[in-house]
Formats: C-alpha cells, structure tokens, sequence
C-alpha cells in the first residue's frame, strides 16, 4: 500500500510539470482506460473536470483523489492530449485485485461454518488489507470464545496477474485449549473460595472436566463470572461489593490458566425505610399487599428485582403497558441500612391491536390463537399475556415461542406478534431389538400430535416382544382437543393387548369414547365409556378360587381429572402434572367392581441442563357385588413403566393354589415411585442419560407386605422417529429366582 501512495503522488507531480501547458484551454473530452470491473459511470461521477468548461489543475488533482478514494485503484494517471476542438483528458487507472477464492486451513475443531459466519469479505471483492486484518482478528475472537486462546492466525495471498485476481488462504493454527490451573480470591471473609466458585461457570480442571469443558479458558465467561459474584454478595445483603478485574496469568508452557480475583466485600446491609412515590393508581397498603420485601429484612438484590417486576405487572395488567418503577435507593452507613422508594411512571394506558402469528409453516393460525386468553381489543395485560404464552409452549408443538409487541394504529394501541419455529410433531417408527427380559422387541408406529396443524392427535401402534411374559400391542387412537372450535375435547380408542405374566396371558380386546371439558386455568376433566372382552389363556392352574373368571365382558365408565402446570406436554422439564380416575364397571357386561387410580408427576430443571423427575401412582380396587373381580384387573407391578429392576408383571402378591404351587394373583392395592434425573449427553442429536431410583408393591388387603427396590441407570433417544429407551436395572435385596441384572428395552416416552 505505501508503494502505491508513492506512484499516487509521483503521478501527481508529472501531471504538475506540464499541466501550465493547457492553462486557459477548453477541455473537448475525458476518457477513461484500464477500469475492468469498475463501471465506467462510477468513475466518471468522481470527476470534476467536464467537457465544454476550461481546463482546471486543481480540479483535476482533486479528481485523482476521489477516484483514489473508492479504495479501487492501485495507481491512477492523468494524460493530456491536445486535440483540434480542445483538451482531451485520459484518466488512466489500475485496479486492485479481486478475490476470487478464499480457503481456510488448520481448522480441526471447530465447524467451516462457524468460521465463515464471522468472516465479512466476500469472494469476487476488491482486496483490502485491512479488511484482512480485521478478519484474522475476528476468527482469533472466536476462537478464544470457544476455549482455544493460543490459536494463531496468518494469511498468504497467491496472485494471479493474468486476470488481476488473487486466492486468499486463511492458516490457522489452533493449539491446545488453555484450561484452568486454579481460581483464587483474596479479600473474602464471609464465603469461602470453594462457595465463590460455585457461582462461576469458569471451573478448575477437574475429573469430569473432559466431559463438561468448564474448565477451558474464555476471557468473555471470565467477565460475566465477575457479575456473578457481584450478584451473590449482593443478593446476601453485602450493598457495597467491589469485585476488581482478575488477575490472569499463564504457565510458561502455555497449556495452564492461573486465575487470582480481588474483592471488598464491605459489610452486610438491611432495608430500611420502604415508600411509594410518582403517580400512584394503588393505595400504599395495597401496594404492600403480598410485598416480598420488608423493613429490616437483610438486603436481597434479587428480591428487589422481583418486588419491582411485581409492582410493574400491578400496573400492566391495569392496561399501562409500558409502566416504569424506578427503585431510588440510599444507604446509611452509620445504621448499615438501604432505604428504598418505588417511583412510578405509568406512562398511557393501551390496548392489544392485531394479534399476528409467524412462522407457523404447518401448524394453523387458530390452533394457537385458541391457546391465548387475550384477544384483540382487550385493555393490555402482563399477566393474561404471559400465561398465554405460556400455554402456547405448553403445546409441545414449537421449540422456540417469542413475542414482540410493536406499536399498534394509534399510540392507546400495542400489536402483538407471537414468533414460533416448529418442531418434528410426527413420528414414523419402526424399530427391532433384544433385552434380557423381553428377548426380541418389535414395534411400528405411526403418530403425529399435531395432525394436519389442526392440533389434532392420532396414532397406530403394533408393539410385539416374545420374553417368557411376552406382550403384544394392536392400537389406534384419535382426539380432536376443541371439538367444533368449543372447549369440549373429544376422542376414541381401539386395541388388542396381550399381556403376560407368570401364571396366564391375558388378552384385552375392545374400545373406548370419551368427552372432556376444562374447569379451570389448568384443569381438565373427562368422561369415558369402555366396553372390552377380556379372555385369559395358558392358566397354569386349575384353581378357580385364585382365577375364577377366564373370559367375559367389561362395560365401565371412566371420570378423570387432570391438572396440567407442566412447561411443556411434550418434553416436560418444568411443573407438575396430577391425574385421578376412577372406574365404575357394571354398565351391563360381566363384571362389577369401582377402581381408582392418584397419579403425581413433578419436574424441575437442575444443574448440567439436567431435569429432577418424580412419579408417583396409588391405586385401589373394590368388588361393587358379592362376585370376585377379574384378576386382569388387579394390580402387578414389574417393567419399563412401574420397577424397572424386575421383570414385566412379576411383582405382587402370590397364593398357593389347591396343588400347593405359587399363583401371582395380584393385589386390590398399590404403590410405587419412580425417581430420577435425566441429563442430555449428546444435545445435538437428542440423546440423554439416566440414573434412577424406584420402590413400591402390590398389596392384597391391609397386607402390605414387603416394599421392593430397586436403582439402575440408563440411556434414551429422542429421534425424530420417536422415543427409544433403553434402561438397566438393579433389584435391591432380589428374593429367590430373581435376576440380579434386568436390561429393559422400550419404544415409548418416559413418564
């Protein structure tokens, strides 16, 4: 570059030396030479100098300077020819090369794509040097971003004079990670060191730390750890933390990081005097109505956040959307107290305007609108907005739902537009596999949860293992959650279930229809009708006091409640899900008997993106006549579903029959929990992992018996064909002629 400045002004003096020639001349023409990718237009337009008007130095010198300023040209020229009618003007110029390749090399870690979406210059651009460099520094930043800090960057440029065209190559050299030596603090008192960095997504390498990578140096993580910190002395009432910038240094061998992080902690602060001020709609005790903070309370920075969301939300949900509540605070160092006074601003008060879905490509329009309980014309509300949004997640459909509120017609009126990108609702699957305990699996199944975007459901299901307590699934079912554009739900099912177990095989063969409607915010309840035949075969005993009815047929009604807070129907990880039934059989058919099943589910995210997960079922049976309840209706527990350290339908009580042989009859009661956590392995492709701890039985009578155990662990696929789980348990304690080990293989979801 400094060489061509030189030309640039060695031009400009051989145009002075006889440019005083042409003086007072007319210029005739002005012509342009060499351009070859620069429109000719484009030049022109940086030229002062006009044909018809006298012939200027200046202006022309001052040409050269803008067509040099298009940072196009390597060299521009100027040449006067006097012609007949006048001046003639040549602006001779040499272009830049174009890139016309750019190549990376030495990247082994991190993805081509990932590199090329910081990379700013194009290919068939004009080169530039400086660009260059800012790109280099640019693929350094990510780098260092991703842990590698070492990482060096150079560039070669291979010319191609024929063409004025240049491929530029990118070297990376990515080195070794920088991982983390150690973290120190110095000026803490009232947290250990050990406290501080739980706080700190920045960790000392460790045993696990070639799994989470936590301990791989990033300047950016480093800083955000600072703000941490910060936020956990102030949440515990230090007002006047002071977190310096930390110390790094690096080994000589430049493989380890050395943190050191200096800190005042100052001293422990309470609130104080609480006051309202600015223009208030609420009284003063109402506002202090279901406060989260008090006076002489110790100072919680968090708390205050959540006061002022709460105070913000008393106003938005009063239709002033665009609310303020300023929190002016004050210390007393003497008393060790902050004072607080919560200013309003509350601003217009608006209403929704369009309410617009996007990015919607299958689901309809109307299969999320139904989920919202603002419509448009509605005085705004934080709350009910919120809540629908939430509703809308809850759907499962969608893997992102975002909302922005752009101003509306009028400045009393907000749009809103609900963003959402689609996720994978159907599933076609068919599967083989072998497990110790259901020796080879089958299963195919075509489902999809949001059929044709109308949020319809329907599935067939034939599911087929061939262990010593074999089963086999024949289903198909089918529900349309707002029947007719109305709150009433409605749906079918059809199956042939064959179930085995020690002592018989059972096969179910019938159907059902049912109704719902919701009662409440997040409560649903239905009503169902079944009507099945139910045959027993393969009885190993010819005791009719333990199984004294092998065919006949149910007709029941089923009424269930559900509560549904889960964050999402689909891949819950947050909430509670909460059902009873109850099962009144003797409509007509052969049996008669009331069964009532209380199941609990609870989900909560923890550490490592990880979910807590807890399930819980009560069941009871009662005879409703003086005839024996079929013993297909009894409680055994056993499986994938119940206690996965046991085999399928082994677990409950036994009888000796009349030969003096044990009968798995099954109990009128039961109980059993499922506890686990679940963690991802491979996020990228769905895979997770889990430990888990299961315990319950089935009790005949007020017999409770012996409360079976068992813990295993286990890995699950979250295809795009669907659910696929593979788990291993362990019996606590087995009794005799129990496996030690059970290896489970299931194509269905976890609870």
């Amino acid at each position: 570059m400094l060489l061509n400045k030189k030309v640039f002004i060695f031009s400009l003096l051989v145009f002075s030396l006889h440019s005083p020639l042409y003086a007072e001349q007319i210029i005739h023409r002005v012509s342009i030479e060499g351009n070859r990718r620069v429109e000719k237009d484009a030049i022109l337009n940086q030229i002062k100098t006009k044909p018809r008007t006298p012939y200027s130095q200046d202006q022309v010198k001052s040409s050269i300077q803008s067509i040099y300023n298009l940072g196009f040209f390597d060299n521009i020229e100027v040449d006067l020819v006097s012609e007949k009618e006048g001046v003639h003007l040549i602006y001779r110029v040499w272009e830049k090369p174009a890139i016309r390749k750019i190549e990376y090399e030495g990247y082994k870690k991190l993805d081509l794509s990932d590199i090329r979406a910081v990379v700013e210059l194009k290919e068939y651009s004009i080169l530039n040097l400086h660009k260059i460099t800012e790109t280099k520094e640019k693929i350094l930043k990510l780098y260092e971003q991703k842990g590698f800090f070492l990482a060096q960057v150079k560039h070669t440029i291979t010319e191609d004079k024929k063409d004025n065209e240049v491929d530029l190559t990118f070297h990376i050299d990515e080195l070794d990670k920088v991982k983390v030596r150690k973290i120190n603090f110095i000026g803490n008192h009232a947290f250990s060191d050990d406290e501080l960095k739980g706080f700190m997504a920045t960790k000392e390498s460790g045993v696990f730390s070639w799994l989470t990578k936590s301990d791989n140096f990033q300047e950016e993580v480093l800083k955000g750890d600072m703000g941490n910190i910060a936020y956990f002395y102030n949440i515990k009432g230090y007002v006047k933390i002071k977190v310096d910038p930390p110390v790094v240094t690096i080994s000589p061998d430049k493989k380890w990081i050395y943190i050191v992080v200096p800190l005042q902690e100052g001293e422990l602060y309470n609130i104080g005097n609480i006051d309202y001020a600015g223009e208030l709609i609420f009284s003063k005790d109402e506002l202090k109505k279901e406060r989260g903070i008090q006076s002489d309370a110790l100072f919680n920075g968090d708390m205050l956040r959540q006061e002022v969301l709460r105070l913000a939300d008393l106003y938005k949900d009063q239709g002033y959307a665009f609310a303020n509540v300023n929190v002016q605070s004050s210390t007393r160092d003497k008393d060790k107290k902050v004072d607080l006074i919560f200013d309003f601003e509350k601003g217009q008060k608006v209403y929704f305007g369009n309410i617009n879905v996007v990015g919607n490509t299958s689901t309809r329009d109307k299969v999320v609108r139904r989920e919202l309980s603002i419509h448009e014309g509605d005085l705004y509300s934080e709350t009910k907005l919120r809540k629908s949004i939430d509703r809308v997640r809850a759907l499962g459909f969608f893997s992102e739902v975002t909302y922005t509120k752009p101003q509306g017609k009028s400045l009393d009126v907000v749009d809103l537009e609900v963003a959402v990108k689609e996720r994978s609702t159907g599933a076609l699957t068919v599967g083989a596999g072998w497990s110790s305990v259901d020796k080879f699996v089958a299963n195919a199944q075509i489902s999809h949860s949001n059929l044709f975007g109308r949020g319809q459901e329907v599935a067939l299901n034939a599911q087929l293992s061939t262990g010593d307590n074999g089963t086999s699934t024949y289903s198909t079912s089918f529900t349309e959650p707002y029947t007719l554009d109305t709150l009433w739900s409605s749906g079918f099912d059809a199956y042939n279930v064959k179930t085995g177990t020690t002592n018989y095989d059972e096969i179910k063969t019938g159907g059902d229809v049912r109704i719902g409607h919701p009662i409440g915010e997040f409560m649903n309840t239905y009503l169902t009708y079944k009507l099945e035949n139910t045959r027993l075969k393969e009885v190993t005993t010819t005791d009719d006091a333990l199984i004294p009815s092998r065919r006949g047929i149910t007709s029941a009604v089923v009424g269930t409640f559900i509560y549904d807070g889960r964050d999402d129907r689909q891949r819950p990880s947050k909430g509670f899900y909460e059902t009873f039934s109850t099962e009144l059989a003797g409509l007509g058919g052969d049996y008669h008997y009331s069964k009532n099943i209380l199941r609990s589910r609870f989900y909560y995210p923890m550490f490592f993106n990880g979910v807590f997960r807890v399930n819980t079922e009560l069941g009871g049976l009662l005879p409703t006549t003086n005839e024996a309840v079929p013993v297909g209706e009894r409680f055994i527990l056993g499986g994938v579903n119940t206690l996965r350290g046991y085999m399928p339908q082994s677990v409950g009580p036994l009888k000796q029959d009349k030969d003096g042989k044990s009968v798995l009859i099954g109990g009128d009661r039961e109980w059993f929990t499922n506890i686990e956590y679940e963690i991802p392995l491979i996020s990228s492709m769905g895979i997770k992992g889990v430990t888990f701890y299961d315990a319950g039985n089935a009790f005949d009578g007020l017999d409770m018996g012996r409360i079976r155990q068992d813990i295993g662990f286990g890995f699950r696929w979250f295809s795009p064909f669907g659910p696929l789980r593979v788990e291993v348990g362990f019996p606590v304690k087995p009794e005799s002629g129990e496996k030690r080990q059970v290896v489970q293989f299931a194509i269905t979801p976890p609870f």
